[in-house]
C-alpha cells in the first residue's frame, strides 16, 4: 500500500495565484505546479500526497466574515476522511494574522499546537506505526501593503517574522519534526501573501528532503 501523506493547509497549500483581484474568478495554481504536486512527484509512485488545502483557514479562530475556516473544527473529519495516514504535514497560521483576530504571534503558534495535539491523539487515522507529524511555519508576509490584502493583514508583517521561534516551541513540545518555510522561500510581491510558482517548487523540493526522511 502507498504510503499516505495529508497536508491540512490554507490558501497557499489550495494554490491561489498572487495575482488575483478579488474581483474576477479565482485563478489557482495547477497540481503539477503547486508545491503539494512537486512533492508528489520528488516521491514518487510509492507515496500519496493529499492536499487539504482551505482558502482562509485559521488555527482556532472562527472567522466572522468568511464563515467554516477554523481549522480546529476541521482537522478530526480531514484525519478520518483521509485514514490511514503515515503522516500529516501542518501550515496554518498565515490568516491568524488578519487584523480582524488581534492575537499575537505566540497565540497564533499555540492555535496551530492545538491542531498538532488533535492530531496526534487521533491514533485511530493512522496506520500501526502512530501518528507522525511534520510542523512547518508558514513564511512571513512579504509587502502587503501595496497588494489586495493591505488592509485585511495591515501592520503585521512584524508580527509574521516573529513566529518561527513558538512554532519551533510547539513542535518541541509534542515532539514533532518542524520546518521553518520562511528558510527557504518568500512571499509574492504581488500580494505579500501568497506564493509564486517558483516558490512552491522550492517548498515542495524541501519537504520532499524531510519526508523522506521521515518515511
Amino acid at each position: 500500500m502507498k504510503k499516505r501523506i495529508m497536508i491540512f493547509g490554507d490558501s497557499n497549500t489550495w494554490g491561489w495565484n498572487p495575482c488575483n483581484d478579488l474581483v474576477s474568478p479565482l485563478q489557482r495554481w495547477d497540481d503539477e505546479t503547486r508545491w503539494s504536486g512537486v512533492l508528489q512527484k520528488d516521491l514518487g509512485e510509492d507515496y500519496l500526497v493529499i492536499p487539504e488545502g482551505l482558502n482562509g483557514r485559521t488555527s482556532v479562530w472562527n472567522d466572522p466574515i468568511e464563515e467554516y475556516r477554523c481549522g480546529k473544527d476541521q482537522i478530526i473529519p480531514c484525519l478520518d476522511s483521509h485514514a490511514p495516514l503515515d503522516l500529516v504535514i501542518i501550515m496554518v497560521g498565515t490568516n491568524d494574522l488578519k487584523c480582524r483576530y488581534t492575537v499575537s504571534a505566540q497565540d497564533i503558534a499555540n492555535g496551530v499546537g492545538i491542531i498538532v495535539d488533535k492530531t496526534l491523539h487521533q491514533a485511530g487515522a493512522f496506520n500501526p506505526a502512530g501518528p507522525k507529524v511534520l510542523l512547518i511555519c508558514p513564511p512571513p508576509l512579504g509587502h502587503v501593503e501595496n497588494g489586495v490584502f493591505a488592509h485585511m493583514f495591515e501592520g503585521n508583517v512584524e508580527k509574521s517574522k516573529k513566529m518561527p521561534p513558538f512554532f519551533q516551541g510547539v513542535a518541541k513540545t509534542y515532539g514533532v519534526e518542524y520546518f521553518d518555510a520562511g528558510t527557504v522561500i518568500e512571499s509574492s510581491k504581488e500580494d505579500g501573501l501568497h506564493l509564486q510558482a517558483d516558490q512552491h517548487e522550492i517548498l515542495g523540493h524541501e519537504i520532499a528532503k524531510i519526508v523522506k526522511k521521515m518515511l
